[in-house]
């Protein structure tokens, strides 16, 4: 609360002489009614029941606390990135939040743009240098490694397999990760990777994930917004395969398959990104002991697997396995 306060007087101070690239002066960075400004930029619908909706819910969430004014804009393809994000900040936005790994060089420009102002580059850990961007994830490394040690407690042919859209570096730490979560358990276990190149085709997971099947992998983990139902329904049309969700507890869709889940808790990170508290040019990463992640286990799972994740999630809250965030 306190250095969301600091914000507010800082950028009410500075409205008074904000200018940006030489136009004529901004529009006031506080609104007329006083409150702190936030705007999020969204790559798909605020009502997709996964990463988009709940990181807008966070920042509803931020406004009712903190009594900000708040406006969004959803589906907003690459090539209107910079202009959307431009228009945020010459209406006069605190706080613009790009919610995504695909807005990184959109923010950046714009950012330099206006160095008074304030923005996120959600899910991501590189603002480029500039001053005024700050880059803010969940831990992809603590999901990966829960998620990790519940497939190597459920696998019977040794051979497990992560599913993604596309490979950003949060995806790629979650893959090492998930790689040692794996080891942690001591078998020798093939483990793959695949990206469909699609966060919500859902017939393209399903058609990576029988192939998979076909092979032998019988532990599938998505890490996907809506296409993860194609891996769980690929599960469920084939014998003895088992799902580790991720970002979202799955059981509820698929309770037959599902062993657990490692949870993205995006809510809570669009919570802080709007509320002001991780604005301040660095690299926040919010993982167990922040919030950012958290886990859930089903039936399927093993008492043994169950005191295993247990263990896991005691280590990393407490930084002993050596796993950062």
């Amino acid at each position: 609360m306190k250095k969301l306060q600091m914000i507010f007087v800082l950028l009410l101070a500075s409205a008074m002489i904000l200018t940006a690239c030489g136009q004529a002066e901004e529009p006031s960075t506080v609104s007329e009614e006083g409150k702190l400004r936030v705007a999020m930029v969204l790559p798909g619908l605020k009502t997709d029941e996964a990463f988009n909706q709940y990181t807008y819910e966070g920042m509803m969430r931020a406004a009712e606390d903190f009594t900000l004014e708040t406006a969004y804009v959803e589906e907003v393809a690459q090539d209107e990135q910079i202009e959307v994000i431009r228009q945020f900040a010459q209406q006069g936005y605190n706080i613009i939040i790009g919610q995504g790994g695909q807005f990184g060089e959109a923010l950046m420009t714009v950012a330099k743009e206006f160095p008074d102002q304030h923005f996120v580059f959600s899910v991501a850990t590189d603002t480029g240098g500039v001053p005024n961007l700050t880059a803010a994830t969940v831990s992809y490394s603590h999901a990966g490694y829960i998620a990790g040690v519940m497939a190597c407690h459920t696998t019977q042919t040794n051979k497990v397999a992560m599913i993604t859209g596309e490979w950003y570096d949060p995806h790629r730490q979650m893959e090492a990760s998930f790689k040692k979560g794996i080891e942690s358990c001591g078998k020798d276990i093939e483990v793959t990777s695949v990206a469909t190149g699609s966060w919500s085709d859902v017939n393209k997971a399903r058609e990576a994930s029988l192939a998979l099947i076909a092979d032998g992998y019988d532990v599938l983990m998505p890490c996907l917004d809506a296409a993860y139902v194609g891996v769980l329904t690929a599960a469920q049309d084939s014998e003895n395969v088992r799902i580790v969700g991720s970002v979202i507890d799955m059981a509820p869709v698929a309770p037959d398959v599902v062993v657990g889940s490692a949870l993205f808790n995006w809510n809570e990170l669009g919570y802080q990104e709007a509320a002001g508290n991780l604005v301040d040019g660095g690299v926040h990463i919010l993982g167990m002991a922040e919030n950012g992640i958290s886990y859930v286990t089903n039936d399927l799972l093993s008492a043994e697997g169950k005191a295993a994740v247990e263990e896991a999630v005691a280590g990393l809250k407490s930084g002993e396995l050596g796993i950062a965030p």
